[in-house]
Parts: structure tokens; sequence; C-alpha cells
């Protein structure tokens, strides 16, 4: 996984010849059949609803068998490459999908947020008078109203541009280089933006891109 993982990070981009296949989406090498089989995606920054959504986009668009990482290995450990290759061998995983986060900006902003509130005192007073029938008591009652207000201010992160690697592996090299990569962005100006949600984003254009190009 180690050598998979390297591979990745040192893929010469550069001496491939790219080409836009989708909004915001290049890729390089050959997509085209590249998805076969039973697949396996990892995706080690993705929060669980963006791994199952990832799942989700790639099944509705052909692949078959699709399987995430963390159902064949547990998330943490340390696998040795010779482990990781038999146990693809051993769940028959035809393609790897590596997905990765290469690049990300972030902005700051400051962010105020004011309340108000208002509080009503009533006071109850009571009276004693004699009439014919003897002796009464009444009640006035008196109110006060006040109100005031507050705001609290505090500085904001969010994400900006998010760009994604997305790197295809086959079993018919034994997994040793990539055969085809995908990198897209998105681009945000909303701090309640995530960017779990700029991710999905980012896969969902990918994934239509790859299902136009014919990978699975």
């Amino acid at each position: 996984m180690k050598r998979l993982l390297l591979l990745v990070l040192v893929l010469p981009s550069f001496m491939m010849a790219q080409e836009k296949i989708g909004n915001k989406i290049y890729k390089y090498g050959e997509v085209y059949h590249s998805i076969q089989g039973s697949t396996l995606i990892s995706f080690d920054n993705a929060k669980a609803k963006t791994m199952s959504k990832t799942l989700e986009y790639f099944s509705d668009a052909g692949a078959k068998n699709i399987k995430s990482y963390t159902s064949l290995f547990l998330p943490g450990t340390d696998v040795s490459e010779d482990t990781f290759i038999n146990t693809l061998e051993k769940n028959n995983i035809q393609t790897l999908i590596i997905v990765d986060i290469i690049d990300a900006s972030e902005a700051s902003m400051t962010r105020t947020t004011a309340s108000a509130f208002s509080t009503v005192n009533q006071k109850r007073e009571n009276s004693i008078s004699s009439n014919n029938n003897g002796w009464s008591a009444k009640a006035k009652g008196k109110s006060t109203a006040s109100s005031a207000s507050f705001s609290t201010t505090k500085n904001a992160n969010y994400v900006t541009e998010l760009n994604l690697r997305l790197t295809i592996f086959t079993k018919n090299d034994g997994f040793s280089t990539p055969v085809a990569v995908v990198e897209g962005r998105a681009t945000n100006e909303s701090p309640d933006t995530t960017s779990d949600q700029m991710a999905r984003r980012i896969l969902r254009r990918m994934v239509k891109a790859l299902d136009k190009q014919r990978a699975f």
C-alpha cells in the first residue's frame, strides 16, 4: 500500500497529456474501460457520509461490487505491501481507486451574531376598603418592561478551493502503476460550506465525467 501511495504522490502528471472531461475535471492517461470488475476505493480524508456517497456515485454509474478500503482493512493499521496485495487477491479486486486531497485554500472571516431579549415584571398591590356590606379587598396590577441586546464576534476559517486527485490502478499489471488519473476542483464562497461537502461535489463531477468517458 505504501508503494502505491508513493506512486500517487510522485506521479509525473506533467508527462501525460491533459484533457478536460467535465466541469473543472481533467484526466491524464486512458480512462476508457479502466474500472472493471470488483472495485476498491480508498479515500483517507473522507468522513463517513462522504465515503458512503462516493460508493453510491460509483455504484450508480456502473462500478461492480464496489467496496471501501475500510471494509477490508482496519483504519489506522499499518498494512504491509504483501498483505495488501494478498487481501486484494483474496477478495478478487480488479480495480483500485485512490482519492487524495492534493491542495486546499482557506480564508478567514469575522462573523457577528446579535441577540435580543425582553422581560416583563408585574407587581400586584392589594387595597382594603369598607362599604355597606362590610370590608372588601381589591388588587391592582402594575407592570414594568425592560429589554437588552448583545452580540458576539468570532473568526471563522473555511475552505475556498479544494482539489482532489483520483488515481486508478488495475490488476492487469499487479496494481503496480496508475493507468489513469482524474483531477478536479471546486470553489466556494460560503463559510457554511464544509470541505466534505465540496469533496462530494467534486466526486459527483468526476464520476459523471468517467461515465461519459465509458470508464465502467
